[in-house]
């Protein structure tokens, strides 16, 4: 327990975290790491110590503070209240889906397999969470994911797995397998587009 305190960051200390009203999703999963096995009431009232003043003179006029009785509540009221400075609560909208998809299917020329790559893989989290939280359908999830593709790729994918956008009872079960081909598509095209010997 002695060395466990010891290796417990003090407030200002480098490597603290430290809140400054900016990334509050930053913040709590810094300060939910730190605090794992602390109980509730300790964990909130300590947390304004690695805050910026005041902004821990705010935090304490919230109600789930002032109760201090239920971590959950407390972290979703610090997220309302601060979500307009959270980066990553505003890449999880899906305002920014449109956005990634519209970059995607924009850009001047063809994106690299490892670019379409990582817009797959950062697409698949951040439209699950979307879908989880009741925010876009499945069949939404699923459209705007073909959008982001040249007309080419999205009828073959289409056709592959006989999507039609205007029939969403179709797409309800298709995402998973979608996506994994969509990664192959790219891979394999990759691979082909490799110049002849001597060429």
């Amino acid at each position: 327990m002695t060395s466990a305190l010891m290796l417990f960051p003090l407030p200002h200390q480098m490597g603290a975290p430290y809140f400054d009203e900016k990334d509050v999703s930053d913040f709590i999963l810094q300060w939910e790491n730190l605090t794992m096995d602390w109980l509730d009431r300790l964990r909130i009232k300590k947390v304004l110590l690695y805050c910026e003043k005041i902004i821990g003179k705010y935090v304490k006029t919230l109600g789930t503070y002032i109760r201090s009785n239920n971590w959950e509540r407390f972290v979703a009221e610090l997220k309302s209240d601060f979500k307009d400075d959270n980066s990553e609560q505003q890449r999880n909208t899906e305002a920014f889906l449109q956005n990634m998809v519209q970059q995607m299917r924009q850009q001047q020329q063809d994106p690299s397999v490892s670019e379409y790559r990582s817009f797959i893989f950062e697409y698949a989290e951040r439209s699950l969470l979307l879908v989880q939280n009741s925010v876009i359908s499945t069949h939404t999830q699923v459209f705007m994911f073909l959008q982001a593709f040249s007309d080419r790729i999205g009828d073959k994918l289409c056709k592959r797995y006989s999507i039609d956008i205007d029939e969403p009872a179709i797409t309800t079960n298709v995402w998973n397998t979608l996506k994994t081909e969509a990664l192959k598509i790219y891979t394999w095209e990759d691979s082909c587009y490799e110049p002849l010997p001597g060429r």
